[in-house]
């Protein structure tokens, strides 16, 4: 799996905890899409770098460690473009 398909998914477990008013963190990200907490930090850090995410740092560890979690609006661009390059092409 490339970096940006597991960004795609760590966004949109994000996504997915926004729409249901359910404020992720990183416990909540681990059990729902059962990686490590060394997985989700370093998915975090990875998002964060790029702006794709905004959240509340905590005192936890692995570090970064945060909580109450959004896409930013370059999170959700960053999301809308992969799925439009992942759809086949409109018929002429």
């Amino acid at each position: 799996m490339s970096t940006d398909d597991r960004l795609i998914e760590l966004l949109g477990a994000i996504r997915a905890g926004d729409e249901a008013d359910e404020p992720m963190d990183n416990e909540l990200l681990m059990a729902r899409l059962g990686w490590s907490d060394d997985d989700v930090a370093a998915g975090l850090a990875a998002a964060k770098d790029r702006s794709l995410i905004w959240g509340m740092r905590t005192g936890g560890r692995p570090m970064p460690h945060f909580g109450d979690l959004e896409l930013t609006v370059q999170g959700r661009r960053f999301m809308a473009a992969q799925r439009a390059s992942s759809l086949p092409p409109a018929p002429e």
